[in-house]
């Protein structure tokens, strides 16, 4: 798998967003409806059941799209576990659906359901192999090394930085290879593989470009239409599961109100951290042009205690597994911490994972990896909340567009169909991309 997928699409395209002219225009609404929306539910769990029925009831999914799987109600699951009791039941039942003549574009999993599918390690260990393309890393990152010791001694050329970019591409091709032979990088979260029910033979290392991003759209076409949308009603109790759905159904009626605050580290530089750190500068120049407040923190610290009254949207990093509070957030607000770690579990009381932590102070709408997902795996800031804030798209809509991969370790928490913009845009385009198929 090519590990960088293109960094040229990803970031320098990004810019798009700043030629959409702002002028006033009815909001299209969601192009999702309720009955193309699955649920699946735990028979081993209780909450899972009635979580299910209970977001069935109020959005009007019809009862026949709740699909039952029976599975042990932990966070891991084994491959052939995933294989045996989630993927061939729900593609079974999918599949029903569709010969009754109701196409399903939306999945959604719930408390008690699986999280990641876990690591499948490979029959045969390569020794020979694996401590090949060791020696190579280690001599890659020698010679990096002594490169970027050149550039702060201000030889800052073109020339240079290139050697520079291109050693970094190639050190993270060989660590996926390296991942592929150790077995590490088939580790995946049960929702991203969901998304992909109805495609046969991918390979199960790394990630695969998802069809749905914004800028994958023409590369990938002949899969459009083909991948499902998927979101989780979890949290850290089922009360809390249940709350992502009864606050965003309160809050599409009064609207999210607060401010945007966006926690940047004054990165700069052509590397994965300093292109990210400037997305997160780019987005608040765009949002800057909407509805909302908007807060930066261009600082390394991040927003400490009592900084950030009346979160309605927050993105920011990096306090890897440790959550800072320093938010008082809004109703309904949605948010997510870019680390590496973030939604590893959702249930630990001992952890204090962003995803987890942030919900149980009140975000329904959260984003985060089930592992090491490497940076360019988060949706860009610079989309993700300018889409958001249009009120034009719903929560899975929005993260569909703007995820990067699928078949990897992203998650969305939170009602799918969750819409707080969308009778209050805060945000206009004029030419607003299509929704998700």
């Amino acid at each position: 798998m090519n590990a960088l997928k293109s960094h040229k699409f990803f970031w320098t395209v990004i810019l798009i967003l700043f030629l959409c002219a702002l002028i006033p225009v009815d909001p299209l609404g969601a192009a999702i409806k309720p009955e193309e929306v699955a649920v699946i539910v735990n028979t081993e769990s209780k909450d899972s059941l009635r979580i299910g029925e209970l977001y069935a009831r109020l959005r009007n999914v019809p009862t026949r799209n709740i699909i039952r799987i029976s599975t042990p109600v932990k966070e891991g699951i084994s491959r052939t576990d995933y294989e045996r009791l989630i993927h061939g039941p729900v593609r079974k039942a999918v599949a029903e659906l569709f010969n009754e003549g109701i196409v399903i574009r939306c999945i959604v999993t719930t408390y008690g359901v699986p999280l990641r599918v876990n690591s499948s390690k490979p029959l045969i260990h390569p020794e020979h192999k694996i401590s090949s393309y060791q020696t190579m890393i280690d001599e890659k990152e020698k010679e990096l090394s002594i490169l970027k010791e050149k550039k702060r001694g201000k030889d800052a050329s073109k020339e240079l930085n290139s050697k520079i970019k291109g050693l970094g591409s190639e050190i993270t091709l060989l660590h996926l290879k390296l991942g592929e032979l150790q077995g590490k990088d088939t580790l995946a979260a049960v929702d991203s593989e969901l998304s992909l029910l109805f495609i046969s033979g991918y390979p199960l290392t790394g990630w695969i470009p998802n069809p749905e991003f914004i800028y994958n759209r023409e590369r990938f076409s002949d899969y459009i239409g083909r991948i499902f949308m998927v979101s989780r009603l979890d949290g850290p109790t089922p009360e809390l599961a249940e709350g992502l759905v009864r606050t965003a159904i309160e809050v599409e009626h009064t609207g999210l109100s607060g401010n945007v605050y966006l926690d940047a580290r004054g990165k700069t530089g052509q590397d994965a951290y300093g292109r990210f750190d400037e997305d997160i500068r780019r987005t608040a120049k765009i949002l800057r042009k909407g509805e909302l407040r908007v807060v930066l923190d261009n600082e390394s610290r991040l927003f400490r205690r009592g900084e950030a009254p009346a979160a309605a949207l927050y993105c920011g990093w990096y306090s890897h597994k440790n959550y800072v509070d320093a938010f008082q957030w809004s109703k309904g607000a949605v948010g997510y911490h870019v680390a590496s770690s973030e939604a590893v579990s959702l249930h630990n009381p001992k952890r204090k994972y962003w995803v987890k932590s942030m919900i149980e102070r009140g975000v329904i709408g959260s984003i985060g990896p089930v592992a090491e997902p490497y940076l360019i795996a988060f949706p860009p800031p610079s989309l993700f909340f300018p889409l958001l804030m249009s009120g034009k798209y719903t929560l899975v809509e929005v993260f569909a567009m703007t995820n990067p991969f699928i078949s990897w370790r992203m998650i969305l928490v939170g009602d799918p169909l969750y819409n707080p913009f969308r009778d209050h845009p805060a945000f206009v385009f004029k030419d607003p991309p299509p929704p998700p198929e």
